[in-house]
């Protein structure tokens, strides 16, 4: 059973992850405008330049890559939450200040997409969940990288798009990608044509937000269910993460490996036995040994 202890250091933890969600990261938390701090299992990864809106210069998806390759290793990670800094912004796309050093050719503008493309590759693949906390503008860049996260949590006041004919770019391969896994290809097609910035009730409405919420409970929501999420079981969560996004493809072989290792370690491993056990006790299941929040 859970002990009073681990009750308090769940319940300080709970305040702690929320302070961090409720104030900017400190100086040295942040590199290349990206802040990075931890609480317990998890992880709050800060887009933070508000004085541009957040926006993404090359160097900021660069940091942003190398910061989630870590993370991938890291074992005893349940969590990790993307946010912007301030309240006008969760990201305003690219830099566009850079645009004449790192985007005029086609040859500068595919080493920039692989930046942004390899970014947004290594958010896919962490093995657990990452949570977009969206408020103000998720535009261009920053639209592309909250569909590469799981879930976003979205407050009433976002606007979200990627108006990059107002430019004259192209939107790539990647990008596309995990724009339309999310909300499908109409409705990418739909604001790559328009230029148009959906509402949050939109964006709800094709599948973007999966919850949407007043801008002051956009923290504690996300702290809920960060919360949620690291008192159920690692090995559920990570297999439904996985499986979830096998969805809509044809299975490799490598696929089907993996969902019979996952299956194994479900079913002959510790947390099924807790599971069952704190069910029938009617208690609060505690699994495999690890930090709660």
């Amino acid at each position: 059973m859970t002990t009073e202890t681990e009750q308090l250091t769940q319940t300080g933890r709970t305040s702690e992850l929320t302070d961090l969600m409720t104030t900017e990261p400190p100086p040295d938390a942040v590199i290349d405008r990206i802040g990075v701090q931890r609480c317990g299992p998890v992880v709050i990864v800060t887009l933070s330049h508000p004085s541009a809106l957040n926006s993404l210069a090359l160097e900021s998806w660069r940091r942003l890559r190398t910061t989630f390759e870590q993370l991938a290793h890291e074992g005893d990670l349940r969590a990790v939450i993307v946010r912007g800094s301030g309240t006008r912004a969760f990201a305003a796309g690219a830099d566009i200040k850079q645009f004449p050093e790192t985007r005029m050719t086609s040859r500068d503008a595919m080493h920039y997409n692989e930046f942004v493309s390899g970014t947004l590759r290594a958010v896919a693949a962490l093995p657990v969940p990452v949570i977009a906390a969206v408020r103000g503008l998720a535009v261009g860049g920053g639209c592309e990288l909250a569909t590469a996260c799981d879930v976003r949590l979205v407050a009433d006041d976002a606007r979200i798009g990627i108006p990059v004919g107002k430019l004259g770019v192209i939107l790539g391969y990647t990008e596309s990608r995990a724009a339309s896994a999310v909300i499908g290809s109409a409705a990418l097609k739909y604001l790559l044509f328009s230029g148009e910035l959906m509402s949050a009730a939109d964006a709800e409405r094709v599948g973007f937000a999966q919850k949407v919420v007043a801008p002051n409970d956009l923290a504690g929501e996300t702290v809920s269910l960060v919360t949620s999420i690291c008192r159920q079981s690692a090995v559920t969560i990570r297999a439904a993460k996985v499986i979830a996004d096998m969805h809509g493809r044809a299975l490799t072989a490598e696929d089907t490996e993996l969902v019979h290792r996952l299956t194994v370690e479900a079913y002959e491993g510790d947390d099924l036995k807790e599971g069952v056990a704190a069910f029938t006790q009617g208690r609060q299941a505690v699994f495999g040994g690890r930090e709660g929040v």
